[in-house]
Order: C-alpha cells, then structure tokens, then sequence
C-alpha cells in the first residue's frame, strides 16, 4: 500500500521558498572558489544549472536537467537547496554517491557557504549493526571462525556513532548476523530500543534539513512512511528512478521464504509438526514445479495460469497463523508492545500473514498491469535459487500519484537523462507532469574531440547459434588489441555475465596484465579500489553494474570497451511484455522502449572514460551495427561528441602519442 498522495500535500501546506541570487556564490572570489582552492575552474554551465534550480524551487515547478560529466551538478543543486533554509531530500543512485555527498560535498559547501543547516544520511535497515543481534551472535557462538571479529565489531562500535556496516568495515560474511531484517525487528518493544543504530539515525534525519537517501530507500519512502515528506525533491541519476521504483513494488519468492518462517522460534514452540512438515513439502513441491525452466530459456521465464501449488502454500500459511493465534490470543490486545515476548509473537503473526498474502497474490491469475516471472538468481544452483516474481509494467501512475502530485519542487537530474537531446523517453518512464516545468540540456565542459576517440570497427555483428563460437574468438582478438595498444588500463564491459565469463577465459591468459573478473568474491568497491591502485595497468572484466556510477579519473582508466550494443533480450518474459503493451497502443517497441534504453545505457558505459578534464582515452563499442543499421546514427548522435574511427590503427597511434 503506497502512501497517500492527499494526506501528503496536506502536510506539506506549500508555503513559498524564496532562495537569493546564486551567481555571486560561484565567482572567482566566492565560496565555491574558495572551498576548492587550485581545483577550482569557472564553470559556465554549473552556475546556469544553479540558477535553474533556484527558479524551479522559487517557482515551485519541477526541473529535468542533464548535466554533462564535470558540469559539478552536485553543487549546482546543493547550493540553492542550502541557501533556500527550507527542507529537502536528495536521492542517488547508489551508496557510492550518496557517499561522495555526505562525506565531501555536503561538509565543504557547510564550511564556505555561511549558513547554518542540519543534514542527514540515512541508508536501509540492514546498513546498520543490530545491538540485539550482536549480542546474541556473541554469546550463541553462532558463527565459527567469527568469534575474534564479533568482539573487534563491539570494540570499534564503542567510538562509532553511525552503526554503519560499510563505515565500521564488517566483513559481508558477518552482516547476516548483525543486522536485523524486517521480520526482526522488535521496534520499541526492543529491550534495546534506546541503543538502536537505525533508529537513530532515522530520528536524526526526521530532524535535519537536509536529507541524503538512496534510490532504493526513496522507493520505499513512497510505499511506506520512513520519514516525514518534505517541499523539495533531489533526485540524481534520475534516470535510474523507475528501476528501483519496480523493485520496491514488486512481490518476490524464493525457496526459503517459507522455511525460514518455519524454523522461527515462535513458530517451532506453538505449530503442530505436521502442519510445519506440511509447509516444508508443500514450498518444496511448489518450487520443484517452478524451477521446471522452459528450453533455450536463460535468466528469467514466464509462469502463467493459476498456481495452484502455490495457493495451497499460502492457505497452510494461514493455518499456522491460526495456530499462533490460538497459542497465544493475548498478543493481539497487547497495542502497546508491553514486552519482548509479546512483541516477538507479533512480529511472528504479522510475518506469517503477509508472507500468506504475498503467496496467495503471486498464485492468482496476473492482472493485465503487471507481468509474472520465475528468475535464476545463481546458474545451476538448482531449486533453492529460483525466485518467482511478479512486478509493475508502468510506474507512471504510481509516481504522480505519489512523488509529483503532492510534490511540486521536484528536480530530476543526471548526466544521461535525454535520447536525441529530448526528455520525452525520461517522462514516460516516470510519470512526470507536462506545463510548467524547466528542462535544460548543459553540455559537459571537456573536450571529448580532443580528449578521446570513439572506435566502431566493422565487421563485429553478433551471432548466435552456429556462428557464435567464432564470432566470440574474433571478439576477443579486437579487444586483445586494444587492451594491447592501451598497455592495460581498461574496462571491458559486457552486457551479459556468460559473455563476461567467456571473453575473461579466453583472454586472461593471453595478457601481460592483471585482469580481475566480476565474478570473483570480491566487491564492488574492491575491485574497483584494486582497479585505481593496480601500477601495472590493470583490466576489468564486468556487467551492467559497472557501467555507472563508477568514478576513476586519471590514467588508471584509459580504455572502456562495450562487448555489444546492450539491446534488452527479446525472449525476456517483461520485456515481452512491455512490448505488447506497446503494441497494443499502436506503438513501436524498438523505437519507444528498446532503442532508447540502450542509448542510456552506452552513454552511462563510456561515460565513464572522462572524469577529468586531464584524462584522454578510447571509447570502444565492438558492434558493427553502429556502423550499417540506421539506428547507429542515433546512438552516435547520443554519445560525447569524440573522434569517431573505424581504424584499429589510428586507436593504436592515439596511445602512442599519449605515452609518448
């Protein structure tokens, strides 16, 4: 149930924001300039950003800007939000940014700017160390090998503030066990309640003026009450907002769903063992069905019809519900939580019957908005990595209803937001209003003619099939040269992990480089550190998560290659649906969804070449398509404006000038 747009305006009682003249703030002799020092430069397009800001908060309008790399958006919208004094949430995409703003940007723009303002980060429940999980954790020995670790967490908690998992450096491996999920939670009942991280943290941003979330947090603000809305909405990479608004919205099974219901303490003291056993089967029965994976499907397959299993599943859920109630009828008249025990059989009872009615849901027939799918979450893992899904195929409804019905200063930036320098693909996949609005393209500030070549060799259309093998040899040899030519120093990215695998087998071996592969243990922010840190010019083999949000100016990073134009799989059960809806409405599904999503998502690739205005490199995109089909122009035409060839040689001379 997503929360009430009505209620919402009502709260915020829109009341006029006045924000003073920005131009002065960016001057050579103003506080950007002095915040920044040596690193400053006079950015034309960061100051008309601000002041584009500015008037969509004076004016309460919503504001679409693209930004290109290097504009300094971040302070071209902190800086009005700041001088405003009214309250407002910025959203990005990922940790990474949210980061980058709390730790650099915010506490600078504080130093330099003269305005006393309170802000906050707030990240997910499960970023925060659980006191009461600790405890446990420490004093049950629950994890063998992890014992000297729980203690050096408890010794570093004493001088950290936050809670924070990343900031306090707990291994992935213990995370599990130190955090408190959902169906956890005891809230105020909590005999710890007063020491709660998370709560804290909650409380601090409640009161700030300013407030840092990501996208996935900020999705679930509009599903649920996590904080208090406010006047002004932030959203960076906005591009990435409807994605994240699906995921928060959609219902998702997975094998040990039920089970880790049944093995709850509460559950296991007060339900029959045979109506447990029954669940166990029933779970195992419906996911051996599940996991019956059609042939020639990959990832994702459609599930239709009724699930019949499935709604037995959800009615023995019920059956243990009423037996947690007949066990302990009390807990349904204690409002207040009056102790732990009470508290945990609420918990438990609230667990069981939305699990219940999540199941029965997913068993129905799919109503014709939404679209049903099983995925494999690990290849080959077999039954217990299987999930069954079901998700939105249009969220526009949902966020005008919920973001830009009750919030009129809303402003949705990016570096890559546009498609043929128009918002209208952006628009559509948010629902954001048309009239009164501000929509502005700023050009990056670097010079991508001379700072980079953009390579399309011919001769490279993917095969499948018969033709596959060799097309995948001829793939690996175009990229052995380049990574050759650029003496390491490159990203290879692939729009899909088997093509990861491949290219990183077939090649790796054959590199006088270190190459690091996605599918390694390591994480993200490793491999990435690893990555910068690598002296001998190191190759990275990665998916889709790595083609943004990644931030490595500099030498390190003077390659980026794209395996193949990242067009969505056709057999995909959601993007056959969205295409039929498509249809339906007369529509093209290429031009309207397929097409420009892959643009978006080649600008976010090679974008992250050129951080700096130091930095030289090659974008390479190994797909002749480019080059033959019409729709290449278009792709071009979205991309930074380089030196486009088709030569290997002239990449080859643009490396030997630039080492030279």
């Amino acid at each position: 149930m997503h929360r009430d747009a009505d209620a919402i305006a009502q709260l915020l009682e829109d009341e006029p924001i006045d924000v003073p003249d920005v131009v002065p703030v960016f001057a050579p002799d103003g506080p950007v300039a002095s915040a920044l020092g040596e690193r400053y430069r006079y950015r034309s397009g960061q100051v008309e950003m601000a002041e584009l800001v500015r008037h969509a908060l004076v004016d309460s309008c919503p504001a679409f800007i693209e930004a290109g790399t290097g504009s300094g958006k971040s302070f071209a919208y902190l800086i009005p939000l700041i001088l405003s004094g009214a309250r407002g949430l910025i959203s990005t995409a990922n940790k990474t940014l949210q980061t980058q703003l709390w730790e650099k940007d915010i506490p600078t723009l504080r130093r330099v700017l003269g305005r006393d303002f309170s802000a906050a980060l707030l990240k997910g429940q499960k970023n925060y160390v659980c006191q009461l999980k600790l405890g446990a954790a420490r004093q049950q020995m629950l994890l063998s090998g992890f014992l000297d670790e729980i203690t050096d967490l408890r010794e570093r908690l004493k001088s950290s503030e936050s809670g924070d998992v990343e900031e306090l450096g707990v291994p992935r491996e213990l995370r599990e066990a130190v955090t408190a999920g959902p169906h956890e939670c005891l809230g105020y009942s909590c005999p710890v309640a007063a020491q709660c991280y998370h709560e804290q943290a909650r409380l601090r941003a409640e009161e700030a003026d300013i407030v840092v979330v990501n996208h996935a947090l900020f999705a679930s603000c509009l599903t649920r009450t996590v904080l208090s809305p406010r006047p002004i909405v932030i959203i960076d990479e906005a591009h990435e907002l409807a994605r994240y608004v699906v995921d928060a919205l959609c219902l998702e099974l997975r094998y040990e769903s039920a089970l880790n219901l049944i093995n709850d303490n509460v559950v296991m003291r007060h339900v029959p063992e045979d109506v447990r056993k029954d669940v166990v089967w029933t779970n195992k029965d419906f996911f051996d069905f599940l996991s019956g994976k059609p042939a020639n499907e990959e990832r994702r397959w459609a599930v239709s019809g009724r699930l019949e299993r499935g709604a037995r599943l959800a009615s023995l859920l019920n059956s243990v519900r009423g037996h947690l109630l007949k066990a302990y009828p009390a807990v349904v008249d204690d409002e207040a939580g009056a102790n732990e025990e009470n508290a945990r059989y609420q918990l438990t009872i609230e667990w069981v019957a939305q699990l219940a009615d999540e199941i029965s849901a997913l068993a129905e027939e799919t109503p014709a908005d939404k679209v049903r799918y099983c995925e494999e979450i690990t290849p080959g893992a077999g039954v217990e990595s299987v999930a069954l899904c079901q998700e939105p195929t249009d969220v526009t409804d949902f966020l005008r209803e919920t973001l830009f019905g009750p919030i009129e200063r809303v402003v949705c930036t990016g570096a890559t937001l546009t498609v043929g320098s128009r918002f209208e693909f952006l628009r559509q996949q948010i629902g954001a209003p048309r009239g009164h609005t501000i929509e502005r393209i700023i050009e990056s500030p670097f010079d991508f003619p001379s700072q980079t070549v953009l390579y399309t060799p011919n001769g490279l259309e993917p095969q499948y099939g018969a033709g596959e093998d060799a097309y995948v040899l001829e793939l690996a040899r175009e990229i052995w040269r380049l990574v050759t030519a650029s003496r390491g120093r490159a990203f290879v990215l692939c729009t899909s992990t088997r093509r990861m695998n491949e290219l990183y087998e077939i090649l790796s071996p054959h590199l006088d480089y270190t190459c690091y592969c996605q599918n390694s243990d390591l994480s993200r922010a490793e491999l990435i550190d690893l990555f910068k840190n690598d002296a001998g010019g190191a190759v990275l083999f990665a998916t889709r998560s790595f083609w943004e949000g990644v931030d490595i100016p500099g030498q390190a990073l003077s390659l980026v290659v794209i395996d193949k134009l990242p067009f969505a799989p056709q057999r995909d059960p959601v993007v056959q649906h969205r295409h039929q809806l498509i249809r339906d409405h007369g529509g093209n599904p290429f031009q309207e969804m397929t097409l420009p999503e892959a643009i978006l998502a080649v600008k976010q690739g090679v974008g992250r070449l050129i951080r700096a205005e130091t930095d030289r490199g090659v974008m390479a995109v190994l797909d002749s398509r480019i080059n033959t089909k019409r729709y290449g122009q278009q792709i071009v035409a979205s991309l930074p404006r380089a030196r486009r060839t088709r030569r290997i040689a002239d990449v080859r001379k643009f490396f030997a000038d630039l080492d030279s």
